[in-house]
């Protein structure tokens, strides 16, 4: 689950190499019997309308001026800012970033068209400043809305994980988002939600100097993976019976194909940048209560 139209394109292989790792993922799913938020033959899990009310969906709008095409996902964090991958906004130093007047968020709605949502344009989108330079790395973006999001029932704000010294080894995240559900580039019409669980870094192959800012999840195809047009959307844990957002959806850990059982997925590690956050928006997230606005 990471952007389709805005997504990074991490793995530059060979051609050989991309043929031989498509037959391999297409003999691997087919002894699973699945395709992938992502759940395949399985039965997705779509949540009921409110059931995740701080989902953002970063949208373009359509040549026709009446539609929207779902590109990212994002977070309520506040009713002015949304938090998002840094390459749903621009995807590397060779690509232009993306024009706020040419983007929305919508909230409230749990179709991909945002049918019966709020529909908000964007007044300015920033990247982490290391992102570019390091190759794809610190992957955080927020973006301001024009006016405040109107909070209700179907539309909260979600608290930010701020201890990054806890750790999340072993505990069961959710993911949801509005991306592809298989590798054919087949898009829902409904929210997904995706049950992962937090590994040891080493299980994403990752540098072990990002350890510390990105969080490693693994899941079964039946749980649900991430996939293209997942990218942005948080990842969270609950905790005393709240949704706390640890993470945001970066990239696949091993190949470009979302329905393998052991390609896992990068998360950007919320509480690691919560100084960046709230330096970007003014707001003091390490005492920011969103239960009570």
């Amino acid at each position: 689950m990471y952007s389709n139209s805005v997504s990074r394109n991490i793995f530059q292989w060979p051609i050989v190499n991309m043929l031989m790792l498509f037959l391999i993922s297409s003999i691997i799913c087919h002894q699973a019997k699945a395709a992938s938020i992502v759940n395949g033959n399985y039965k997705p899990i779509e949540p009921s309308l409110g059931a995740f009310p701080y989902q953002a969906s970063i949208m373009q709008l359509m040549s026709d001026k009446k539609s929207y095409h779902s590109f990212c996902g994002g977070s309520l964090i506040h009713r002015h800012w949304v938090l998002t991958a840094a390459h749903c906004i621009q995807l590397d130093e060779t690509t232009p970033p993306a024009k706020p007047k040419d983007t929305f968020v919508a909230f409230g709605s749990i179709k991909r068209s945002a049918k019966g949502g709020q529909i908000i344009g964007v007044k300015k989108m920033m990247i982490h400043p290391t992102y570019l330079s390091t190759g794809g790395r610190n992957d955080i973006g927020l973006i301001e809305l024009k006016s405040p999001a109107v909070l209700g029932q179907n539309v909260k704000l979600i608290k930010l994980h701020t201890n990054n010294a806890e750790s999340l080894i072993g505990k069961t995240a959710y993911l949801t988002g509005f991306g592809i559900t298989n590798d054919m580039y087949q898009e829902p019409e409904r929210l997904r939600k995706a049950i992962l669980h937090i590994s040891n870094y080493k299980k994403c192959l990752g540098e072990p100097e990002y350890q510390k800012v990105e969080i490693c999840a693994a899941s079964t195809i039946q749980e649900g993976k991430a996939c293209k047009g997942d990218s942005g959307g948080p990842l969270t844990i609950l905790k005393n019976g709240r949704y706390i957002q640890v993470g945001i959806t970066s990239h696949l850990a091993i190949l470009p194909f979302c329905r393998i059982s052991f390609n896992n997925s990068v998360y950007t590690r919320v509480s690691a940048y919560i100084a960046w956050i709230s330096k970007i928006t003014g707001i003091d997230f390490t005492k920011f209560n969103p239960g009570v606005r």
